[in-house]
């Protein structure tokens, strides 16, 4: 076979690896569905399609919105950007989005931690008047 993307026996159903000539090489990959009126070959900013939408604004505007409202939404930013950093990480979302998912989840850490710190300084004011 030559070098390609192929479906390896024993892969879970609507996978594929990369066939590198001898070797596969890496694990599985989902198979992408390219969008709507993309064919092979496309330029002019159409990129790549890839088997997961992106949740880095998501991660973003959730931290940022717990600066204005419910700081109980920074550890979900936080969850958000890091698990947006896994599938890019793993292929599966677009690397162009890595810096949006990085600062949801750096400000969402930052956040975490200031609101752990208003907990326990509560805590112990509670105690402390008993």
């Amino acid at each position: 076979m030559p070098p390609g993307w192929y479906y390896a026996e024993g892969d879970p159903p609507g996978t594929n690896r990369y066939w590198d000539g001898e070797t596969w090489q890496g694990g599985p990959q989902p198979v992408v569905q390219p969008a709507a009126g993309f064919s092979p070959g496309m330029t002019g900013g159409f990129g790549q399609a890839y088997a997961e939408s992106s949740q880095a604004l998501l991660a973003l505007l959730l931290s940022l919105a717990a600066l204005l409202c419910c700081g109980l939404l920074w550890p979900v930013a936080w969850k958000l950007g890091h698990d947006e950093i896994v599938a890019i990480d793993a292929g599966r979302r677009d690397p162009n989005n890595r810096g949006t998912a990085n600062a949801g989840r750096i400000i969402g850490m930052i956040g975490t931690g200031l609101l752990v710190l208003v907990v326990v300084v509560w805590i112990i004011a509670v105690l402390a008047a008993l």
